[in-house]
């Protein structure tokens, strides 16, 4: 405001100026009345622009400041509903399977390796793509031979923190679960769990790596090792998001249509599901 009222002083002593050379230079009153009420009217006009580009500038500071109490009064109405939710924890570890690095690259090279199906087409992986957000995008998948399951695959994102796992719930956890698909003589077709552990303990490195991951077993090459190490990795599939910020408290974290839209979710009911 005060830059505007230098440029408006500026520009009177400007237009004074040219007033009094005016007076001096035109004899004629009426011709000097003309010049001078011309003069005046363009320095009301010139007055009138910067009026207008003061009048835009609070027009775009109030519309920000209106914007601001909309966004804060949206924030208030999402309150009582976060307690609905809880934030993504960072993993989803377990004291019935303990967390190691050497279990984690143990389960990670397990979980891409072909393999652990009997003509080596397929891995976990095949069906629950990690590119692809843990899914291979099929309606059912290919097992090994080429034959294709009953079943949709579930992305693996995530899913160590559900209560139980495929779509029956027939598992109880990922650990349990990974040992699973292995066996189906769809999927990946091993005909037991015998004839796994000898292919892998022909396998320097494998037979390394188990004994690193589990030093305290006496045999540790084993199928439920092997079921734990690709549970440990599954478990550190997890996904936080912005809505995860948003729980814990970083109220910009979601824009103001996605606080509608939470706020809407759970006055609707959608939440109850």
């Amino acid at each position: 405001m005060l830059n505007l009222r230098i440029k408006i002083i500026n520009l009177i002593d400007r237009n004074i100026e040219l007033i009094f050379v005016s007076s001096l230079i035109y004899k004629n009153k009426d011709m000097k009345k003309t010049i001078i009420f011309s003069i005046l009217g363009l320095a009301v006009v010139a007055c009138g622009s910067e009026s207008n580009e003061v009048t835009h500038t609070v027009n775009n500071t109030t519309k920000r400041v209106q914007d601001k109490t909309e966004e804060s009064r949206e924030s208030d109405e999402t309150e009582p509903f976060i307690s609905n939710f809880s934030p993504l924890p960072l993993t989803a570890d377990t004291k019935d399977n303990p967390y190691s690095e050497e279990k984690l690259d143990l389960g990670q090279h397990l979980f891409f390796d072909t393999r652990l199906s009997l003509k080596g087409n397929n891995s976990c992986n095949s069906c629950h793509n990690l590119s692809t957000y843990g899914v291979d995008n099929e309606p059912t998948s290919l097992g090994d031979a080429g034959k294709r399951g009953g079943r949709n695959s579930p992305t693996v994102l995530n899913a160590a923190l559900h209560s139980s796992q495929f779509w029956d719930g027939r598992a109880k956890d990922v650990e349990e679960q990974a040992g699973m698909p292995i066996l189906n003589p769809i999927e990946m077709a091993i005909p037991d769990e015998a004839f796994l552990m000898k292919r892998l303990n022909e396998i320097p490195a494998y037979v390394e790596a188990f004994n690193t991951a589990f030093p305290d077993d006496e045999n540790p090459l084993n199928y439920i090792n092997l079921r734990k190490a690709i549970g440990v990795f599954e478990r550190r599939l997890i996904t936080p998001s912005r809505f995860d910020k948003f729980l814990e408290g970083d109220k910009d974290a979601l824009t103001a249509e996605e606080k509608k839209g939470f706020i809407t979710f759970n006055k609707v009911g959608c939440v109850a599901c």
